[in-house]
């Protein structure tokens, strides 16, 4: 964006002091409303909107002003879908894996550091383009994912509407359908 030296390793705090106020902003709106995924879905719509400013403006100072608002919301995902992942698995091995799954997410860091080559600067807008190619795919997804969650709540809600208090007792002591599998399971979005 124009800087470099000191000056470009002094520029480089700010972004992150924003992204870690915009974490703590969020999460602890997700956190009151016990609300992950529209959480996670704001954030990362800050997070393209910062790329799709980087990608079409030539101004360093708006680039730069963007690069905030990009890493206010992209700092929010991991948490909030380490979160979300955890309070809809029930079963600790199977919470176990799938959070060791999803700590392989980290390994998009591999995958920017050949996106953003120099051969691209000063504008990255290939890189920039690819990356809100992903936050898009992932926004889908995130959705398609709260949509799937809502019908199959809305789905064990019907079947236990008429349920008698022996019912309830039954599912409880059920040894076919335990955890996540039982009607009365209830996920979280």
């Amino acid at each position: 964006m124009g800087y470099s030296g000191t000056r470009a390793s002094l520029m480089s705090v700010p972004p992150f002091v924003v992204g870690t106020v915009g974490l703590l902003i969020i999460v602890y709106s997700s956190d009151r409303f016990h609300e992950r995924s529209l959480h996670t879905v704001f954030s990362m719509i800050l997070g393209l909107i910062g790329c799709v400013v980087m990608a079409t403006s030539s101004s360093p100072s708006i680039r730069y002003g963007f690069a905030n608002v990009c890493l206010a919301g992209i700092f929010v995902g991991g948490p909030l879908v380490a979160v979300w992942l955890a309070g809809n698995t029930p079963w600790k091995t199977t919470r176990s894996l799938v959070l060791g799954v999803n700590g392989w997410s980290n390994l998009a860091g591999v995958i920017a550091g050949q996106l953003f080559k120099s051969q691209y600067a000063p504008s990255y807008r290939f890189p920039l383009t690819v990356t809100m190619a992903l936050i898009a795919v992932g926004i889908t997804g995130f959705l398609i994912i709260r949509l799937m969650y809502m019908l199959e709540n809305s789905r064990r809600r019907k079947i236990i509407a008429t349920w008698d208090d022996d019912r309830y007792i039954q599912e409880q002591e059920s040894e076919t359908r335990r955890g996540d599998q039982r009607y009365t399971w209830i996920y979280g979005y």
